[in-house]
C-alpha cells in the first residue's frame, strides 16, 4: 500500500511538467488585427457655467455679494423644473498694482446647470444674466453639448454587435487569404470613445457694456451631433 501511495505521487509529479511545457507551447498562424464601427449621435444633454466676477478691498463684503447673487440664481433656477443644478464654485485672488503693492481681492462665484430641456435652458440662461435680486447679473462662460449616458449606452450596445460581426468578417478574410481551415479567437479587447464638439465660449461683455445693453435674448441653441465609437482588436489563431 505504501509503495502504490509512493507511486500515484510521483505520477502527479511527473505529469505538472507536462502541463507547463504545454501551456509555454509557442503558437503558430496567429494574427493580429482591428474593425471597429462608428455612428452619428445628435447630442440630447447640455451644460452650462455661469458666473460672477468682482473686485473689491474687503475680501468679506466681496464673498458675501458673490455668495447671496449666486443664492439669487438658484431661486431663479427653481423656476425651471427640467433644468438641473450641476453644483457651484468659488475663487478668490488678490489684486497688486504697478509696485506689486495689494490694492483689494478679485472673486468669482460660478453656477452649473445641464439639461435635457433646451429650451428651458436657453429661457433660463437669459433670466441669469439680467440682475437678480442683488442688482448684480450673471454672464455665461461657455455651453457644451453631449449625448447623455442614457443614449450613449443604447448606441454603444449597438456598435458593439456592429464591431464584433465586422471582427469575425474580417478575421474570416484573413484565414480564407491564409487558405486555413478555420480560425478561433485568442483575445478580444472592446474600446468605447466618443468625439464631441469642444464647449463654445462666450464672449465677456465688461460691466460698462452690459449696462448699455438690452436684455439678453434666450441662448441660441444650436446642439450638434456626436460620433461614437466602437473599436474591436485582438489576436487570433488561423488554423492549418
Amino acid at each position: 500500500m505504501r509503495m502504490s501511495l509512493i507511486a500515484s505521487s510521483i505520477a502527479v509529479l511527473l505529469a505538472i511538467p507536462l502541463v507547463v511545457n504545454a501551456a509555454d507551447e509557442p503558437r503558430f498562424n496567429v494574427v493580429n488585427l482591428e474593425a471597429s464601427a462608428s455612428q452619428q449621435v445628435s447630442n440630447d444633454l447640455a451644460h452650462a457655467v455661469l458666473f460672477v466676477e468682482l473686485s473689491d478691498n474687503d475680501p468679506s463684503k466681496l464673498a458675501d455679494k458673490i455668495n447671496q447673487t449666486i443664492l439669487a440664481a438658484q431661486k431663479t433656477l427653481k423656476q425651471y423644473p427640467s433644468v438641473q443644478s450641476a453644483g457651484t464654485g468659488y475663487s478668490s485672488y488678490p489684486l497688486y498694482n504697478s509696485k506689486n503693492q495689494p490694492q483689494g481681492w478679485r472673486s468669482r462665484g460660478e453656477l452649473r446647470i445641464n439639461s435635457k430641456d433646451f429650451t428651458a435652458l436657453s429661457q433660463l440662461i437669459a433670466a441669469l444674466q439680467k440682475p437678480q435680486s442683488t442688482g448684480i447679473a450673471l454672464q455665461l462662460a461657455d455651453i457644451r453639448y453631449e449625448v447623455s449616458e442614457q443614449s450613449r449606452k443604447q448606441v454603444e450596445d449597438q456598435l458593439i454587435g456592429e464591431g464584433l460581426k465586422a471582427f469575425r468578417e474580417r478575421a474570416s478574410l484573413i484565414q480564407r487569404g491564409m487558405s486555413g481551415s478555420g480560425w478561433k479567437a485568442i483575445n478580444l479587447n472592446v474600446q468605447t470613445q466618443t468625439n464631441s464638439p469642444p464647449p463654445r465660449p462666450m464672449y465677456r461683455m465688461a460691466p460698462a457694456m452690459m449696462e448699455a445693453a438690452a436684455a439678453p435674448a434666450p441662448a441660441p441653441v444650436d446642439a450638434g451631433e456626436s460620433r461614437l465609437f466602437v473599436t474591436v482588436n485582438g489576436s487570433i489563431q488561423i488554423g492549418d
